[in-house]
């Protein structure tokens, strides 16, 4: 697939706080946008992570270091998904 070429002006004393080089900052730039289509459900972490050419568990990992957390359901969801695996759990001992 033939990538898109956009150019960004940043002021340069932006880049002085940013401490990075150009590619750095395009691979940065990329990541964000990722994650962003992943929190308006466009694509998933395991596309995202194809996408930025890491495994999944670094790019969660990476996103978390970042302070955007990799599970952000709601409290009735996270009791649901506990019942479940609770459910899944009592029917393997039996």
């Amino acid at each position: 697939m033939q990538p898109h070429i956009l150019v960004i002006k940043i002021p340069s004393d932006i880049m002085g706080y940013l401490q990075m080089d150009d590619e750095q900052i395009e691979t940065k730039i990329y990541k964000l946008l990722l994650i962003d289509l992943v929190q308006r459900g466009k694509i998933s972490f395991g596309k995202a992570s194809e996408l930025a050419g890491v495994d999944k568990l670094s790019f969660i990992t990476e996103i978390g270091q970042m302070g955007i957390p990799y599970y952000d359901n709601d409290i009735s969801e996270v009791l649901n998904d506990t019942k479940i695996i609770e459910e899944t759990n009592s029917g393997e001992s039996q």
